[in-house]
């Protein structure tokens, strides 16, 4: 299936989610439209930030006493952000064939953001889809912080770097000139100058964007954890089960070992087991493991998820520190060598003078 763009004579615009052009076109017909031209249509899919944008406003709109449907048809006529009003326009289209939202914003979503648009509550009260998007909104912001941090701990040696690099062109330029060298070197130092930005750019992109996270969910287990007691706790707030939350779990990872240890988690309580044996260890750590054990006793299991989360986060955000100060003083190790290498250019020739 794939989305087609129909352009009406009159300059009215829907989008359609369908298997070919000849089922919208005998659709339309149905409905005695006749005047209209399709076209297949590449939508502009939503990321972690453009998601985060998109429920803002919606929550924005529903704040001011718009229904949800009415939220979405305004934002799709009013909107400045071309990406927003493409997509809410398809979402109206799409939800007057009756097609529920979630299923319509994950065919309108990138795979890694897509299991965030299962936090919206669409079907409930204006009041239950605000309060989902509070916590969609949430989620999706902790992930975007996470990874601007970082960003913002790039962007001092990343000028160095610039700066280096600049002086590095600057000299090879003036000794081309005056020492009639051949310009071939200059164009190799051109060359090097426009891959390092063109890098720095698609990193400041990506950091932005909250793409950190893809790499940190790669090699960090506590970044991992800490993801993962927070999903459950932000699902469990809107009304779902532990065990139907820890079912959903796997569609927000992309880490194959976490995904099989949160299945095996789910099919072991399915089967009975008791905590202890459900859980892995390395859950619930510290005073976790306690309350977990305790649980055993009681059956409340909240208190044990509490502690587990406050010591996942506890040791991210040292991680996320250590990171801070780490990243940036290798970008400076690569920028010093720039500009040592720089200051030996420019210097070279009084080296050289008898």
């Amino acid at each position: 299936m794939a989305w087609y763009k129909i352009k009406h004579n009159d300059g009215k615009i829907d989008f359609r989610y369908s298997l070919s052009e000849d089922e919208i076109f005998f659709d339309y017909l149905r409905l005695g439209q006749w005047h209209f031209t399709i076209s297949e249509w590449n939508p502009k899919k939503l990321g972690y930030k453009s998601l985060q944008t998109f429920f803002e406003e919606v929550q924005s709109a529903l704040t001011s006493g718009l229904q949800l449907n009415q939220a979405l048809s305004h934002l799709s006529a009013s909107s400045t952000h071309k990406t927003l009003s493409d997509t809410s326009k398809a979402i109206v289209s799409e939800l007057n064939k009756g097609i529920p939202l979630n299923d319509i914003l994950i065919r309108l979503t990138h795979p890694y953001a897509a299991p965030y648009c299962q936090l919206l509550n669409s079907h409930g009260t204006r009041e239950d889809c605000e309060k989902s998007l509070n916590l969609s909104i949430n989620q999706l912001t902790s992930l975007i912080d996470w990874s601007q941090r970082l960003l913002k701990s790039l962007i001092y040696p990343f000028c160095i770097m610039q700066i280096a690099l600049i002086i590095l062109m600057g000299n090879r330029a003036i000794q081309t000139q005056s020492l009639q060298d051949e310009p071939f070197d200059f164009f190799v130092y051109l060359g090097i100058y426009i891959f390092f930005t063109l890098s720095q750019l698609i990193i400041i992109r990506n950091l932005y964007q909250g793409q950190a996270c893809h790499w940190l969910e790669s090699y960090s287990t506590n970044f991992r954890l800490t993801k993962l007691f927070s999903l459950l706790s932000t699902t469990r707030q809107t009304g779902v089960t532990l065990q139907d939350a820890i079912k959903m779990m796997p569609n927000y990872f992309q880490h194959p070992s976490t995904k099989q240890e949160i299945l095996a988690v789910y099919y072991m309580l399915r089967l009975g087991k008791n905590y202890a044996s459900s859980f892995p260890k390395h859950w619930f750590p510290a005073e976790s493991a306690i309350a977990l054990h305790s649980a055993e006793q009681d059956g409340d299991l909240e208190r044990a998820l509490v502690l587990a989360t406050q010591t996942h986060e506890k040791r991210w955000r040292k991680n996320i520190l250590l990171l801070e100060k780490l990243i940036p003083a290798l970008c400076l190790i690569v920028a010093g060598g720039i500009v040592a290498s720089a200051l030996l250019t420019l210097y070279s020739p009084l080296i050289n003078l008898p």
